[in-house]
């Protein structure tokens, strides 16, 4: 997968996950009482920052993450210090652009980066195995047809 793809690719399924864990925090607050969710709302602005958000967290990926023969112990550092980077970004992101603005809010932003950290990896594992299932299928068709 060329490294523009894998950009554009990491930025949709983080996006996507961030407005996924909106949701689920939205849904947290009305369910507990604090905030009546008819009243739920985004700005134009929140939605630009999730984007951007998402485009600059996939900057990490496509730069340490495209290499993976290097040995194990080494990749899993890399890993690490990715996680730890975009935890950065995020309560960067999260700071400048208002997304709390209390302790409480800060942890609900950090149990969602978490969940959205572990749901885009396996999505894109998944989304790695059908692409080499894929290629894998067409190499045995080749070789049949021979």
């Amino acid at each position: 997968m060329n490294k523009l793809k894998l950009w554009f690719t990491q930025t949709m399924m983080i996006s996507f996950a961030i407005l996924t864990g909106i949701i689920i925090e939205g849904l947290v607050y009305s369910i507990f009482g604090r905030d009546d969710l008819a009243s739920f709302s985004l700005s134009w602005l929140q939605l630009l920052s999730i984007v951007l958000t998402g485009a600059l967290c996939s900057v990490p990926t496509v730069l340490f993450l495209t290499d993976t023969d290097i040995p194990r112990k080494k990749y899993i550092v890399r890993i690490a210090l990715h996680c730890l980077g975009l935890y950065l970004i995020v309560s960067l992101f999260g700071w400048i652009f208002m997304w709390f603005t209390n302790l409480g809010g800060f942890i609900m932003v950090t149990v969602i980066f978490f969940l959205v950290y572990v749901f885009v990896w396996t999505v894109s594992i998944w989304l790695y195995k059908r692409d080499d299932k894929k290629i894998n299928m067409a190499l045995d068709d080749i070789r049949d047809e021979e």
